[in-house]
């Protein structure tokens, strides 16, 4: 009898004691593989690869405080070997401020000739014979004034204008003799008609300046009280400046077709001609 007892404890104790073991092996060993799974160092993620052109531009930038025609050859390399450089933008910015310093130096642009002034000279005369705008060439020489002087020296800017107007970035590009100039910025941009739809290859129809209901020409008393814009051929779209304020000092409405920075208008305003091609994309 005894032996009995004792045999049937033996194997209650050998069956719980297996479930035991089943028991710890099944759940506290899962548990304690959590936890150790949980206080792991996690794998640090790579830092992403720094772009090298953005190094080479503020290698650059030493160089391009003045407007030089090595700055300007380096950042036309620059540009050409790295278009999609997140430092694009900044360099056309800054090649587009010395192309229009460059290209009013006479000695940086000695396609541009210059000229002497002799009795009888205006600026409409000078750019007649020379095949420029008098506009043009009052803007390229810094002048304050038409009134010339005998024995004066002006230079006669040659310009051959194209305008791309990018409705993604919100820019208007200029370029001469097929060659990149300068990129603008547009302060607002509302194209109406087929402007909004496919690319869109146009010209320049008029650039005009008028007070009033009168059109006044260039060299008129009341030219620097005109309000200009540039006329496009497709659904009415023009280029303007941002509108003065009002004589009251209220802000007047939003202006429609392509808004620019005044001192960015002034300078397509005064390159650009009737027959200028563009191409809306």
């Amino acid at each position: 009898m005894f032996l009995k007892s004792l045999t049937i404890l033996l194997l209650v104790g050998g069956i719980l004691g297996g479930s035991a073991y089943f028991l710890h092996e099944l759940y506290y060993k899962e548990k304690q593989l959590d936890v150790v799974e949980q206080t792991a160092t996690p794998t640090p993620t790579p830092e992403p690869t720094p772009d090298p052109s953005i190094a080479a531009f503020e290698a650059l930038k030493p160089s391009l405080v003045q407007n030089t025609i090595q700055g300007r050859d380096a950042l036309i390399q620059f540009l050409a070997a790295n278009p999609e450089s997140p430092k694009s933008a900044e360099a056309r910015a800054v090649l587009g401020r010395m192309n229009v310093a460059l290209y009013r130096d006479p000695a940086a642009t000695p396609t541009n000739p210059v000229y002497t002034v002799k009795k009888g000279d205006s600026l409409a005369r000078i750019a007649s014979q020379n095949k420029s705008n008098a506009e043009m060439i009052y803007w390229a020489n810094g002048l304050s004034s038409i009134n010339l002087q005998i024995g004066q020296q002006l230079l006669v800017p040659l310009f051959e204008a194209a305008l791309v107007v990018n409705r993604a970035n919100s820019t208007v590009t200029l370029f001469n003799n097929g060659e990149f100039f300068r990129e603008y910025p547009a302060v607002s941009m509302a194209l109406g008609g087929s402007a909004d739809a496919a690319p869109v290859e146009t010209k320049v129809v008029d650039r005009m300046a008028r007070k009033g209901e009168k059109r006044v020409p260039f060299g008129d008393k009341d030219y620097a009280d005109t309000e200009r814009f540039v006329l496009l051929g497709v659904g009415g779209a023009t280029i303007k400046p941002v509108p003065a304020p009002a004589a009251d000092g209220t802000t007047p409405p939003a202006a429609s077709g392509i808004v620019l920075k005044p001192e960015d208008f002034a300078e397509i305003y005064v390159l650009v001609k009737t027959g200028t091609p563009v191409t809306i994309q």
